[in-house]
C-alpha cells in the first residue's frame, strides 16, 4: 500500500454532485469485470468514464480533507480510503491521466493513515491522558488544601496507572509527553509517601528535634561547647522520640539524625575545645616570622601534639582530619615527635609510630557539620559548611586524602559506603563504593574529589537510572539510560542526554538506531516499527527531514525527500520485489 503526504486541494461539494452521474455506470462496469475507461477509451487513452471517475475520487479526497480539518477522523478516514481506491482505478484504466492519479492516490493514502492514527489517538490514547490529567489535578488540589495524604496517594496511584497505559497505546509525540508526565507523577508519589509515614505526633517530635539541633549549632558557632554538648544530647533523645512516633522513610531519617546528633554531642564535649586549641597552635605557627628554626620546630611540635590529642578525642571525619593535620605538620617539619612528646598526648596509652594510619571505624561515623563539609558533587546534598572561625588552613602537603578503607561515612543526608577517603584539606571524598541519599537516590561507582568520575551507575527515585561513563560529575561518554516509561537507550551520552550514535528501544517493540543530538533523533538513522514498517534516512530534531526511504511491511514504499515528517513531491513510490 502506498502512503503520501497531506496537502491542500481546492474543490468541494460541487464536485460530488457533478460526479454522481457516472457512479452507476462505473459500478455496472466494475460488476461486469472490466474497467470503464479500458473498455471505451479513445485514441488519447482517456475513456469517456475517466473524467467522471477522476472527479469522484477528487471529490472524496476534498471531503476527506474537510472532515480531517474538522477533526471528524472516522469520516475522514473512510472518505480518504475511498479516494485512494478511486485514484488507483483511474490509474489502472486511464493511461493518459495515470501519473496524476498515482500522485493523488498516494496523497490520499498518506492522509488516510494520518486520519487513522488520529482516530486511534482519539479512541485509545486521549481518554487515558484525560483521565490521568484529571487525577493529577485532583491530587494537586488536595495537596494545596492540605488534604488527606492517603486520598492523595489514591489519586496519584490511579494517575500513574493511567499514564503507564497511555505510554503503551499512544504514538509519538504523545507517547513522549506521557512519559514525562509519568515521571512527574512517580516523583509526586515518592514525596507523598513521606507524608504518609508521618502524622501529627511525628511532625511535632520532628520540629522539636530540629529546633534543638539549630540551637546546638548556634552554640557551636559561638564556641559555647558545654551548651552545645547539652543541646545535642537533648537532640539525640528528641530524634529517638521522633523515630518512635514516625514510620517509613521518616523513621529511618530520624534514626540517622539521632546517630549524627550523638556524634555531634561527643565532639562538642570532647573534640571542640581540642580542635580550637590545635587550630590556635597552627595559626601561631603560620604567623611566626623571623623566628629561629628551633623555635619554629617547637611551635610545630606543639601544634602536632594538639592535633593528635584531637584525633584521640574526636569522632567521625573530624578524627581523620585531625590525623591528617598532624601528619602534614610532621612531614613539613621533617622529624617525628619525640617519645616524650608522644607520651604527653592525653588519652594515648601506646605511642603510635609516625605515618601509621589507624583503621577507619567500620560503623557509621556521621560527619559533624561544625567540623568539616563533605563535597559530594552534583546532585548530592552536601553537609553544612563549617563556620569560618573553625576552618583550618591546611598545609599544602596535607592535600592528599587519607588511605581509603572499607568504611561508612555519613554527611548530613548523604552516606558513603565502601573504599572512600576524605581529603585532609576541604574534606572532599574520593574512592569507590556506594553513595546513598535520604530521598532514595543512589550512586555506585567512583568519586574523585567529591565528583562522579570514571564508571558508575546513578539511580533516581522514580526508577530511571544511568550506567556508564562519568566525567567531572557529568554523565558523558558511553552508557545505558533506562527511562521511567520503559524506553531504554544505549550509546553516546553528553550531559545525561543521548548524543552521538546510539539505539533507543521502546516498550512497544519499536526501535531507532542512529544519530542523536540532545536526546532527539538528528542526523542519519533507521526507525523500525514492531509491525514491520521501517524508515531509513535523514532526521532533523526528531522528525523525518531530508532524503529517506519509507518501506511498509509488505515491501511497498516511497523514497525521496521528506520535510518536517511529511513526504514531498520530490519522490516516488516503489513496489515490493517480486
Amino acid at each position: 500500500m502506498k502512503s503520501l503526504r497531506v496537502s491542500g486541494l481546492a474543490g468541494g461539494l460541487a464536485l460530488v454532485l457533478s460526479a454522481l452521474a457516472g457512479i452507476a455506470q462505473a459500478q455496472q462496469a466494475a460488476d461486469a469485470g472490466a474497467m470503464p475507461a479500458a473498455s471505451a477509451s479513445d485514441a488519447s487513452g482517456v475513456g469517456p468514464d475517466c473524467p467522471l471517475l477522476m472527479q469522484e475520487a477528487e471529490a472524496n479526497l476534498e471531503l476527506g480533507r474537510q472532515a480531517a480539518r474538522a477533526k471528524r477522523w472516522r469520516d475522514a478516514a473512510s472518505l480518504l480510503r475511498d479516494a485512494g481506491a478511486g485514484f488507483l482505478n483511474v490509474a489502472a484504466g486511464c493511461p493518459a491521466v495515470a501519473a496524476r492519479a498515482n500522485r493523488q492516490g498516494d496523497a490520499a493514502t498518506t492522509e488516510m493513515r494520518s486520519a487513522e492514527a488520529a482516530l486511534s489517538h482519539q479512541g485509545e490514547c486521549q481518554p487515558r491522558v484525560d483521565k490521568a490529567l484529571d487525577l493529577d489535578l485532583r491530587a494537586t488540589m488536595a495537596r494545596g488544601e492540605k488534604g488527606d495524604p492517603a486520598q492523595i496517594e489514591q489519586h496519584l496511584g490511579e494517575a500513574e496507572k493511567s499514564w503507564r497505559e497511555a505510554v503503551e497505546v499512544c504514538q509519538s509525540p504523545h507517547r513522549e509527553k506521557a512519559e514525562k508526565s509519568l515521571a512527574a507523577t512517580v516523583k509526586a508519589r515518592a514525596a507523598n509517601a513521606e507524608l504518609l509515614s508521618a502524622g501529627p505526633a511525628c511532625d511535632g517530635a520532628w520540629k522539636s528535634a530540629t529546633s534543638l539541633v539549630d540551637y546546638a549549632r548556634t552554640a557551636s558557632r559561638d564556641k559555647r561547647w558545654d551548651d552545645a554538648a547539652m543541646l545535642y544530647g537533648k537532640a539525640v533523645m528528641a530524634w529517638e522520640g521522633a523515630a518512635d512516633k514516625c514510620s517509613g522513610v521518616r523513621q529511618q531519617q530520624a534514626q540517622r539524625k539521632a546517630e549524627q546528633a550523638q556524634v555531634d554531642a561527643h565532639n562538642a564535649e570532647h573534640c571542640g575545645p581540642l580542635w580550637d586549641q590545635a587550630t590556635d597552635h597552627t595559626q601561631r605557627l603560620k604567623a611566626a616570622g623571623g623566628v629561629s628554626a628551633t623555635e619554629r620546630d617547637s611551635l610545630s611540635v606543639k601544634a602536632e601534639v594538639a592535633w593528635r590529642e584531637a584525633f584521640v578525642q574526636c569522632r567521625g571525619s573530624s578524627q581523620n582530619l585531625a590525623r591528617g593535620n598532624a601528619d602534614a605538620l610532621a612531614r613539613e617539619r621533617g622529624t617525628p615527635l619525640s617519645p616524650q612528646a608522644l607520651a604527653s598526648i592525653r588519652g594515648v596509652a601506646t605511642a603510635q609510630p609516625l605515618g601509621t594510619a589507624p583503621a577507619i571505624v567500620a560503623e557509621p561515623v556521621p560527619l559533624p557539620a561544625k567540623v568539616v563539609a563533605v563535597q559530594a558533587g552534583a546532585g548530592a546534598r552536601p553537609a553544612e559548611a563549617p563556620p569560618a572561625e573553625r576552618k583550618v588552613d591546611e598545609p599544602k602537603a596535607a592535600a592528599a586524602p587519607a588511605p581509603a578503607a572499607e568504611a561508612v561515612l555519613v554527611a548530613g543526608d548523604t552516606t558513603y559506603r565502601g573504599a572512600f577517603a576524605l581529603a585532609a584539606a576541604g574534606g572532599a571524598v574520593s574512592g569507590s563504593g556506594r553513595v546513598e541519599w535520604t530521598n532514595g537516590e543512589s550512586y555506585v561507582g567512583t568519586l574523585v574529589e567529591g565528583r562522579k568520575h570514571g564508571k558508575g551507575r546513578f539511580n533516581w527515585v522514580g526508577g530511571q537510572w544511568y550506567e556508564g561513563d562519568w566525567v567531572d560529575d557529568r554523565a558523558t561518554g558511553h552508557g545505558v539510560i533506562q527511562f521511567v516509561g520503559g524506553n531504554r537507550y544505549e550509546g553516546g551520552v553528553l550531559d545525561g542526554e543521548p548524543s552521538g550514535r546510539g539505539t533507543l528501544i521502546f516498550p512497544t517493540g519499536d526501535r531507532y538506531t542512529g544519530d542523536f543530538a540532545r536526546g532527539v533523533f538528528h542526523g542519519q538513522g533507521r526507525f523500525a516499527w514492531k509491525n514491520g514498517n521501517r524508515y531509513e534516512g535523514a532526521w532533523r530534531l526528531g522528525r523525518k527531514h531530508g532524503q529517506g526511504r519509507l518501506t511498509w511491511a509488505g515491501g511497498d514504499g516511497w523514497e525521496g525527500e521528506f520535510r518536517d515528517d511529511q513526504q514531498t513531491d520530490n519522490g516516488k513510490s516503489f513496489d515490493a520485489p517480486k
